[in-house]
């Protein structure tokens, strides 16, 4: 018996110590998992009736000058139209609304859209604020489908004033991203700039085709990464960076979209989200990339999904970095109504 007794204790020290030996953010999948507080949202949906009444997703967060800065989209309904509201946070959990009134409203946009949701924010040097957007059409009119535009400001709180020309187009209609593009995510880096995007062709293939990447000098007119090897439609204009999954059975082979990047000592890191087609679940991954182009999957698991919610439901989505620290931002379903509010969790790096 005392014999047993050891030999127990042996061998949990053995795994005790292996375990230890073992780097925090390789223990398995918990390791790389977003802790969300699913029950108490950090930024809830505004009053019936006000323009953030029934839905609020995050839109885009970005650390600037010792402080977290909020850009969130509010909307009573969808589509509809989308308000832009503004918050501040020391830590990036706790916000506090600055004003309750939004710095910009989709009636501000000088195109004919549904909506004009924020999605993308960085600092320039001169102290410009820079918001890009997404651009959604009217369910009837295809004006400006699923475009990129952008907005400029002196200050977070505006006044914002968005350029009169599309910052960046969908393809031509054979073209993978021929049917509009969605959610994007600007990088800053010491070359110039580069725009991650989702875009849906007109083929059928699936409402979400890839995420593509474009170029700029000075964050306005951009090029986008097109491989010279690849000659023929869909991939004539341009070529997608990050396509859905082919291994057999993979949670993310249905669709992938909302590219949420951020250039970090791990190297460009993107939160994406993905679903079988046509299915409720919705879940969100990590990937990595040294040069922006070529990205590797980190794990085989999403670090967030449906069942984390309860299966509430889960949307769209933003990421930031900070001192080591990973942040991500999601718009949850609130208790099975038709609402949803903002709602965070960290995780730790290094990633790899």
């Amino acid at each position: 018996m005392r014999l047993k007794k050891i030999t127990t204790l042996v061998l949990m020290g053995l795994f005790l110590w292996v375990l230890v030996g073992i780097p925090a953010n390789v223990r398995g999948q918990d390791s790389l998992h977003f802790r969300v507080d699913v029950d108490n949202a950090a930024v809830p949906h505004g009053d019936t009736g006000e323009w953030d009444g029934t839905y609020t997703d995050p839109g885009t967060v970005v650390f600037h000058d010792g402080k977290f800065h909020m850009f969130r989209n509010g909307f009573q309904g969808w589509p509809a139209s989308v308000e832009i509201g503004y918050l501040t946070s020391d830590d990036g959990l706790t916000w506090t609304e600055v004003s309750p009134d939004p710095v910009f409203y989709t009636a501000d946009a000088p195109f004919n859209v549904e909506a004009a949701l924020a999605s993308s924010a960085i600092v320039e040097d001169d102290g410009t604020w820079v918001l890009y957007f997404y651009l959604w059409p009217h369910q009837f009119v295809t004006t400006d489908p699923g475009s990129v535009a952008r907005a400029t400001a002196p200050a977070p709180e505006g006044p914002w004033t968005m350029d009169t020309e599309i910052t960046l187009g969908p393809g031509s209609a054979d073209e993978w991203d021929g049917g509009g593009l969605s959610a994007p995510s600007v990088v800053k880096t010491d070359e110039g700039y580069v725009m991650y995007y989702a875009g849906s062709d007109l083929q059928g293939t699936g409402p979400f085709s890839g995420i593509g990447m474009a170029t700029s000098t000075d964050g306005i007119t951009w090029t986008k990464y097109n491989d010279p090897a690849t000659t023929a439609a869909p991939y004539a204009e341009s070529d997608p960076v990050f396509l859905p999954s082919t291994e057999d059975g993979a949670w993310d082979s249905g669709f992938v979209h909302q590219p949420r990047v951020r250039l970090t000592p791990d190297g460009y890191v993107m939160l994406y989200r993905s679903a079988q087609t046509g299915g409720r679940d919705k879940s969100y991954g990590l990937a990595i990339s040294h040069d922006g182009i070529k990205w590797e999957r980190i794990g085989t698991d999403p670090v967030f999904s449906d069942s984390d919610t309860k299966l509430r439901g889960i949307w769209y989505s933003e990421l930031e970095y900070h001192d080591g620290m990973y942040y991500g931002y999601f718009e949850i379903q609130r208790n099975y109504q038709n609402q949803t509010d903002i709602h965070v969790g960290t995780l730790n790096g290094p990633l790899q």
